[in-house]
């Protein structure tokens, strides 16, 4: 007595062309039982479930469900490929809107350096400003050491000595010296 050959399931499905998963829901609903399981697990069908399983899906019902279901994997396929053409536009805007966003906050931080520049060329001039007045005033006063604070001299220095007599001015002594401060003030 011969022995019958036995095929592994990798074998079948080899020569089905179909999954290992599309193997086992097919001997689950046609009831196929391995002929011999060794310790390991490994499982042996017959030549005759072999060759039910490989007519199946090389002629038969599953030939067509394996189109159906390859054709449904291409079409499922093409829609992916269409939704990530649609992100990858989607993302192309949104790079757009980005750089477009960030040109213009460059713009106006530009704009405010200008502006910061502006405002210290500003203060560097006031402060000119100010010194050339400071040194007019003691100029004015005749005093070319004294101090003065905000424009004017210390009080110090406006009091006379001990020594000296205080002057009454005139009115037209005032009005000399009023014209000859302007003078001094405008004519530097």
């Amino acid at each position: 007595m011969t022995e019958e050959k036995l095929y592994t399931i990798n074998e079948i499905i080899k020569d089905a062309g179909i999954a290992r998963s599309t193997f086992d829901k097919f001997a689950e609903s046609n009831n196929l039982r391995p002929v011999k399981t060794e310790k390991r697990g490994k499982k042996f069908y017959s030549l005759k479930d072999k060759e039910l399983v490989v007519s199946h899906y090389l002629n038969g019902k599953g030939k067509e469900e394996k189109e159906k279901y390859t054709n449904h994997k291409a079409e499922r396929h093409d829609e992916v490929v269409d939704l990530l053409k649609e992100q990858v536009q989607q993302l192309k805007q949104a790079n757009e809107q980005l750089v477009h966003d960030n040109d213009i906050l460059t713009d106006q931080l530009r704009a405010k350096d200008e502006q910061i520049a502006s405002a210290h060329q500003l203060a560097d001039q006031a402060q000119k400003l100010h010194l050339g007045m400071e040194q007019q005033m003691k100029m004015l006063t005749g005093s070319p050491d004294s101090p003065v604070v905000d424009g004017e001299t210390t009080e110090a220095n406006n009091e006379p000595s001990k020594d000296e007599k205080p002057v009454q001015e005139t009115s037209d002594t005032k009005k000399a010296n009023h014209n000859s401060w302007w003078r001094i003030f405008f004519h530097n």
